[in-house]
């Protein structure tokens, strides 16, 4: 295996950095963490750069563009914000569901639709009284001739308040004695009458934002199930190892921004007549990071590497995406230490790329769940 980038992938690389450094200067991410606002225009210029298409099928409409590629764009998007690389996440996730179960019907629909950014896709599956046994959730649909009728509330949303969006969401059809079974997935437009969502007040991920949403009696089409009714969690299970290096894949981005500002300082900052990058604590501490980072970046290129051949790679995800997440969290806290004073305000990114940190082994399957299912593929 040779993990060397190609000749394509490199100018693909620098062409998302153009994109992005263009549209996301340093004061409007300030000033979009602080409103709590998602700039639509920025998408508008990744759909129309052709970024979006490269996450949606090439038999409708998109580019499908291999895993390894797709780590390019997930990485170099999130450099300004993780927020901006979960949008393009949610679509190329919600893109692969679809292309999987949805009827042909629904794919020609949706899917050309969102490659042209005309609609977007979120998924749903947490719950007030279910995180990491998602497989306890109790939002409900039920028939009503035709129809389905859905009650409930999702809790930890991304994405689900965007514009023309769809979510992808998870309820349970029947009661059965097995929780995995009876689950099932349906597509919902955002503004359909009975959906109230409610953007959350958080500390991080705050661009993206987090929403909990309410299901009373929403109606539902019979064509807007998605696959067998029932066989939910077997549809989710089955793009998990997609998730999972996506994620590992994001969290790179903001990792590596988080390093660069610290090298700028250090460089910058000084102390007791030298720069704080000449004494060895400093220097040592960035020289870790450094290697974490690459650490990180090599796990993932070999996960998404194992996805694209069609080799196992279930262990490889989990440990991309744990490794990365805690990764993450370590980068940043150094960072912190290496600003000091400065990293406190809102004038320095550190303190965003800190907080944005602090979700990252949570969201996607807590870094305790990754270390069960790597120890269950290891046989214990």
């Amino acid at each position: 295996m040779n993990f060397t980038p190609t000749e394509e992938q490199n100018m693909l690389r620098a062409a998302i950095a153009k994109i992005v450094q263009s549209q996301c200067t340093s004061e409007k991410v300030r000033q979009w963490d602080r409103d709590g606002i998602f700039p639509e225009d920025v998408y508008s210029a990744m759909v129309k750069a052709g970024l979006i298409s490269m996450v949606v099928p090439a038999e409708y409409g998109g580019m499908g563009s291999p895993m390894s590629d797709c780590i390019i764009l997930y990485e170099e998007v999130a450099k300004p914000s993780v927020d901006f690389a979960t949008r393009v996440a949610l679509q190329a996730w919600g893109s692969s569901i679809l292309a999987d179960v949805a009827s042909d019907e629904l794919k020609r629909a949706i899917l050309p639709s969102v490659a042209k950014g005309d609609m977007k896709l979120s998924f749903s599956l947490t719950e007030p009284g279910s995180g990491s046994d998602a497989a306890s959730l109790s939002t409900k649909a039920r028939k009503d001739g035709d129809d389905w009728l859905i009650s409930g509330q999702k809790l930890f949303s991304s994405g689900a308040d965007a514009p023309d969006n769809k979510i992808i969401l998870a309820v349970r059809t029947e009661q059965t004695e097995k929780r995995h079974e009876g689950i099932s997935l349906f597509l919902v437009p955002n503004d359909l009458p009975g959906v109230t969502i409610r953007r959350l007040d958080v500390i991080g991920r705050r661009i993206l934002g987090l929403s909990e949403i309410y299901f009373d009696d929403v109606r539902i089409p019979a064509r807007y199930l998605l696959g067998d009714a029932g066989k939910g969690w077997e549809y989710i299970g089955r793009h998990l190892e997609r998730e999972r290096i996506t994620l590992a894949a994001n969290y790179l981005g903001c990792a590596s921004s988080a390093l660069n500002d610290a090298v700028d300082y250090a460089k910058e900052r000084h102390q007791f007549g030298q720069p704080i990058g000449h004494f060895q604590s400093i220097a040592h501490m960035i020289a870790d990071m450094a290697t974490e980072l690459e650490c990180g970046r090599w796990l993932t290129t070999m996960a998404a590497w194992r996805y694209d051949n069609g080799l196992p790679c279930r262990k490889e995800a989990s440990m991309a995406k744990l490794y990365v997440s805690e990764m993450l969290q370590r980068i940043t806290a150094s960072g912190m230490q290496i600003l000091g004073g400065h990293a406190y305000t809102t004038d320095h990114a550190m303190q965003r790329h800190w907080r944005d940190a602090r979700n990252a082994t949570v969201g996607g399957g807590t870094s305790q769940i990754q270390r069960q299912l790597i120890a269950r593929d290891l046989g214990l």
